[in-house]
């Protein structure tokens, strides 16, 4: 290790650790046995995050008829899994939120929410790693995060100048640092103590993709080089290409599952960086945050719990009640008719 890599690696000693709910939550989900009452205690411990997935739960998207503020029905609507993605995307914007202060270095929070929605559908498609891909694409740039909270203004520096000079940025980073932002999310991941499996992600994920055998690093890796294909990209890779070719590193069964368009992806990629803002209606989910101590848990109803996340359920109550306001309707009609 170069002298400037080792003043680097000290510099990452300092920086503080990723949000200890995040890391907690993933350590908790580990264990298959893990009860939701658990998982409510240690997000309601939080206020940013209790806030935050009251958010989610009672946004459009679950179409709720009672708005909820209760952690544990949070977390038993949306479950443990869309839970601990909710929590570590936010936490990933918190953690950088110092040093995101320009667009450039915005695009790269960007990055990591763009491949972890890209990671998800791949594994959907592969119908494999699907509890974890999420989780892993947020995590995959840790190291980048850590290098911008470590040194935003140098870090800052080294994006912009690669990006007009269009040069490679790992290149770039291993000029200036010392070492790449791979190699800054293996350090941290390791001190961090995150699961093995993140660790590979953190540490591996520009390493070129070898054979054909299909693991989270592959996902991971291919979904990283989507968002860049997408417009997503932290800097211009010198060497494009194309959303089709890429697909091509995937295994045939994936590829011809991934029916999605790119406009389809990009628009489930802005709906996830609309949400997770670490910014957005800061307000609102401090109004959230307050309700949680004012409003007594109560049962969800079995229509929320039928209706939440389907679009198409939710779109049966307002039929059988149009339904059935005709045909009393008609009713009315036929017996004043009758003399």
């Amino acid at each position: 290790m170069t002298g400037r890599a080792t003043i680097i690696e000290n510099g990452l000693s300092r920086v503080p650790p990723f949000p200890p709910i995040a890391v907690r939550l993933l350590a908790m989900l580990a264990d298959s046995s893990v009860e939701v009452n658990d998982v409510a205690k240690l997000i309601s411990s939080d206020a940013t995050f209790t806030a935050r997935l009251l958010q989610c739960v009672n946004s459009y998207e679950f179409g709720l008829l009672t708005p909820v503020a209760n952690v544990q029905q949070a977390v038993a609507l949306v479950g443990l899994i869309r839970t601990r993605d909710v929590v570590l995307a936010c936490a990933t914007g918190i953690y950088a939120k110092a040093a995101l202060r320009t667009a450039g270095l915005r695009r790269c929070w960007q990055h990591s929410i763009a491949t972890a929605v890209l990671a998800d559908e791949i594994a959907k498609s592969c119908k494999a790693f699907t509890e974890i891909a999420f989780t892993a694409g947020i995590m995959h740039d840790i190291g980048r995060l850590g290098l911008l909270v470590a040194y935003p203004a140098e870090y800052e520096e080294i994006v912009r100048t690669a990006g007009e000079k269009c040069v490679d940025l790992l290149d770039f980073e291993r000029e200036q640092f010392g070492m790449d932002h791979a190699e800054a999310g293996r350090i941290l991941a390791e001190r961090w103590r995150l699961p093995e499996e993140l660790r590979v992600v953190a540490g591996r994920h520009h390493d070129p993709l070898g054979g054909e055998e299909l693991d989270l690093l592959r996902v991971v890796r291919v979904a990283c080089r989507l968002a860049d294909a997408l417009g997503y990209e932290v800097t211009r890779p010198v060497v494009q290409v194309d959303f089709e070719t890429l697909l091509w590193e995937l295994p045939p069964l994936a590829r011809a599952r991934m029916i999605r368009t790119p406009a389809e992806l990009c628009s489930r990629i802005e709906k996830g960086i609309l949400e997770f803002d670490s910014d957005r209606d800061a307000g609102e989910a401090a109004g959230a945050e307050a309700s949680v101590g004012e409003i007594a848990a109560e049962p969800v109803t079995a229509v929320e719990v039928a209706t939440a996340g389907d679009p198409r359920r939710r779109a049966i109550l307002p039929g059988i009640l149009v339904t059935v306001s005709i045909l009393i309707l008609i009713t009315v009609l036929i017996f004043w008719r009758i003399p």
